[in-house]
């Protein structure tokens, strides 16, 4: 037969866990027993803040308008169990990781284990509430709301993370694209190419080349920001023209695509500034 054991803290263990300040909610549905809980978290060893509601419609409009660090709420309510106020406030976007007790009329085991597998940290008796049962397991529950809530926020990590991947490989895709395009319509210029003069070849044939060293580069910077070692190795070339003396000028144009990023040559009378880091138009 399973049962409830309740955890007792001993005064040190209550001294190393007292918070300094607690916004509780009190949901019961009788006025007598909301101003006695009230009564006993004014004699509570830290300060605190009571809101009262006596429905399950005034502990969604409570919930809407402030943050709670302690909800105690009575299991047997006009409109609803505290069951259903429970889950309201674990579906509640703000106050879900709130610390919950639920107080009882009497011991229920089935209630008891409904109540702990939605999240409430203890449940108590109106018989056996006094200042020290109430305090002792307020502390517990807000002990454990706090590393719920620790939890939570080494979880969010993850999710910005994810984002921020998403976004960037937006912001790649963007960048990439013009690149791509531009080597398309250049590819598209070299279908002449026998009928073209081999000065007017080779320049079609160095446009080609830039766009895909730009290209590399672009993947290079990415490599690196991977962490990844940049490896030397040959990169991708540029098809040669078959023909004649276009094929003899295209084999002597250095069309391969080093993975490292080559020293800045001086600039030739005969050919214009590289423009091999420059962003496409």
């Amino acid at each position: 037969m399973s049962h409830h054991t309740q955890i007792k803290t001993t005064v040190q263990q209550r001294a190393d866990h007292v918070p300094d300040f607690a916004s509780i909610l009190i949901v019961d549905d009788q006025r007598f027993d909301r101003k006695h809980l009230k009564k006993l978290c004014s004699a509570f060893e830290f300060t605190t803040h009571v809101i009262e509601a006596d429905s399950l419609a005034g502990l969604r409009k409570k919930l809407r308008k402030e943050r709670f660090d302690l909800i105690l709420i009575d299991y047997q309510l006009t409109d609803c169990t505290g069951l259903e106020g429970v889950e309201i406030i674990r579906a509640d976007p703000v106050n879900c990781h709130a610390a919950a007790v639920m107080i009882t009329e009497t011991k229920q085991s089935d209630t008891a284990i409904q109540a702990l597998k939605l999240g409430v940290s203890d449940y108590l008796t109106k018989d056996e509430l006094c200042a020290e049962t109430l305090m002792r397991s307020a502390i517990s529950a807000l002990q454990k709301s706090r590393l719920a809530r620790g939890i939570a926020v080494h979880a969010a990590p993850d999710q910005v993370v994810t984002g921020t991947l998403q976004s960037y490989s937006r912001e790649c895709t963007q960048d990439i694209k013009p690149i791509v395009s531009r080597i398309m319509r250049q590819m598209r210029g070299l279908r002449e190419i026998k009928q073209l003069e081999s000065k007017v070849a080779a320049e079609r044939l160095e446009q080609v080349e830039g766009s895909l060293r730009r290209l590399w580069a672009f993947l290079d910077d990415l490599d690196h920001l991977g962490g990844k070692p940049a490896e030397k190795q040959r990169g991708p070339t540029v098809a040669a023209a078959a023909g004649g003396e276009i094929l003899q000028t295209a084999l002597r144009i250095n069309a391969r695509v080093p993975s490292l990023r080559p020293a800045k040559a001086p600039p030739k009378a005969t050919r214009p500034p590289s423009i091999f880091r420059r962003r496409p138009d």
